[in-house]
């Protein structure tokens, strides 16, 4: 069994929450694992070198939803939104039969920048604690090999990868166009009801169970207090195998959070607002091209634009 439903961007634009929400659906059978990442191209970084169809094939794909089998589930989904950006992706997706509904969900480009600035930097602490969001950009936009020293090679993308435009025109050559779905994350996040019941009628699915459902948010980014506790974490973590590691991992988490996560999130400064409009800029003929493509109304993003926000109050 293989999906028929995959959520394949773009990162940071609510995709871990959309598949949660459709995977409770009592007519959908979601993957073992949220992000399978199972159809990277080998020489990305987040290449699973134990788990990829270049080695492993459709008969690999399959491990990932021997779970649904005898279910017979109306939906097949999986999500990794980082497919938007590889060439692997579509073109085994696109060999599927059925082909299967492809959903892009795409964020205000800046702002999604920004957001996975923080979620690499403050989350993960793959990027260096004193490299502010205007140093990482003009590091970014230039290109400069100093980037991938202070970071990992998924945080030096961060960029290029809200250039959704760039990585469209793969798919339309590879799907039909009825079966490539793509939408806001600011509907999302303005009528969640609405947004998911529109994907369910898409997709075949009963919307009514959406009537009455509570809709939790996931994968919410936090501060990392220590961050050389949490590399030394993560370094053990990568030398246990995946069971024990993921069993331990949940065990400790609570004491871990009081011990080294912050949430709340991070207070925005004038500069990083005034980089997320000079990005504004920088975006904005890839977006007019992406309307093009996709026929999708950013009327919402322009408005934004025109609206410049204000820098976060000091804390009291």
């Amino acid at each position: 069994m293989l999906p028929n439903v995959v959520i394949a961007g773009a990162q940071k634009s609510g995709t871990t929450s959309l598949f949660h929400w459709l995977a409770d659906h009592p007519d959908v059978c979601g993957s073992n694992v949220k992000e399978a990442r199972y159809l990277m191209d080998p020489d990305t970084f987040f290449f699973k070198k134990a788990s990829n169809f270049r080695d492993h094939g459709f008969e690999g794909y399959e491990a990932y939803f021997r779970h649904c089998e005898g279910s017979s589930p109306t939906v097949v989904l999986e999500g990794t939104p980082t497919y938007l950006y590889q060439r692997t992706a579509p073109e085994v997706l696109s060999q599927l039969d059925p082909v299967p509904d492809v959903i892009f969900v795409f964020r205000n480009p800046s702002e999604r920048a920004y957001s996975h600035f923080r979620y690499f930097k403050d989350t993960k602490a793959r990027i260096a604690r004193g490299v502010s969001f205007r140093q990482f950009v003009t590091l970014a936009l230039e290109e400069d090999p100093l980037l991938t020293k202070m970071t990992t090679e998924g945080a030096s993308r961060i960029i290029a990868n809200s250039r959704y435009a760039d990585y469209v025109p793969l798919w339309f050559e590879r799907f039909p166009r009825d079966r490539l779905h793509f939408l806001l994350f600011e509907d999302m996040t303005r009528d969640q009801r609405s947004f998911v019941k529109g994907i369910a009628e898409r997709v075949g699915l009963r919307a009514d169970f959406f009537e009455t459902y509570e809709f939790k948010k996931w994968n919410e980014s936090f501060r990392i207090k220590h961050p050389r506790v949490h590399g030394i974490r993560r370094e053990l973590g990568r030398h246990l195998p995946a069971s024990v590691r993921d069993r331990l991992k949940t065990a400790t988490a609570p004491a871990y959070a009081r011990l080294n996560v912050e949430t709340g999130g991070s207070r925005r400064t004038q500069d990083e607002l005034d980089v997320i409009g000079e990005l504004d800029e920088y975006f904005e003929p890839l977006n007019e091209r992406l309307a093009e493509l996709t026929d999708l109304d950013l009327t919402a993003w322009r408005e934004r634009r025109a609206s410049p926000a204000k820098p976060d109050p000091s804390p009291a």
